[in-house]
């Protein structure tokens, strides 16, 4: 198994998105004047396995708009297909693509994809509610014409430290499961190394491991709650196996897993 932390631009989040006051100012502080974080990267995953080639979200493209709490700054060779080739990969080479949750730096590359994508069943239902839809068009976020994902079920046994999952391979050393929070329908998705070690490519469900350690919902989480369970959920995987954490937007993700450094 070859895991590549495939790096699609970079993203400046508000501190209020990443360090939210409580109650009404969680979301509020989203919308006012305040300070920005250093650009923060923008990565998808390629996990090459079973001869095939699965993508775990697809990135930014150039055409991302901004909004009051997260600037982005990607350039055309930053793209999908770039990032691929920086790997020594291509767009033909892949298999299927897994989408960790619907937002906009997860799910723009498609539009260069032509393999079969998935999302969690949840996810879809979740946009095609009322306000979801209501706020894409008020900041302008659009899903892209390539987005027609087919629903994931994860209605598997449990794994670890998680109820339910789904297998991505046949050996089900690749396994998606759930970790709602950031959204209502977001996953992650475990790949066990050669060497046994799970590596947990996390998507959104913290921007970084030290948020996961500080039990830190994000600013526009629907429910606070459910997103620290979630943490306490990956916590307590992380502690039954040795995990390596891979938050799309950690600066020291790529790092991490060229060193495979485990949660400690």
């Amino acid at each position: 198994m070859r895991i590549h932390a495939l790096r699609t631009g970079s993203v400046r989040l508000k501190h209020a998105f990443l360090y939210p006051h409580r109650g009404v100012r969680r979301q509020l502080d989203l919308f006012l004047p305040g300070p920005w974080s250093d650009p923060m990267p923008i990565h998808c995953w390629a996990v090459e396995h079973e001869r095939r080639l699965l993508l775990i979200d697809t990135g930014e493209s150039v055409a991302a708009r901004n909004v009051p709490f997260a600037r982005f700054e990607v350039e055309p060779e930053q793209e999908l297909p770039g990032a691929l080739a920086a790997a020594g990969l291509s767009l033909e080479d892949v298999s299927e693509v897994v989408l960790t949750h619907h937002h906009g730096d997860h799910v723009d590359g498609l539009t260069h994809v032509r393999a079969p994508a998935r999302i969690s069943e949840a996810e879809l239902r979740f946009i095609a509610m009322r306000f979801p839809r209501f706020m894409r068009r008020v900041l302008r976020q659009p899903l892209p014409a390539a987005f027609a994902p087919q629903p994931l079920s994860l209605d598997g046994p449990p794994f670890g430290a998680f109820a339910r999952s789904a297998p991505l391979s046949e050996d089900r050393r690749v396994v998606a499961v759930p970790t709602s929070g950031h959204t209502p329908g977001h996953i992650s998705v475990i790949c066990v190394d050669d060497e046994g070690r799970h590596v947990m490519l996390a998507g959104d469900a913290t921007d970084s491991l030290e948020q996961l350690h500080a039990r830190r919902a994000d600013a526009i989480a629907p429910d606070p709650g459910v997103y620290v369970q979630t943490l306490e959920t990956i916590l307590a995987h992380c502690a039954q196996h040795p995990t390596v954490y891979l938050p799309s937007h950690d600066p020291e993700s790529a790092q991490r897993l060229a060193a495979s450094v485990t949660v400690g």
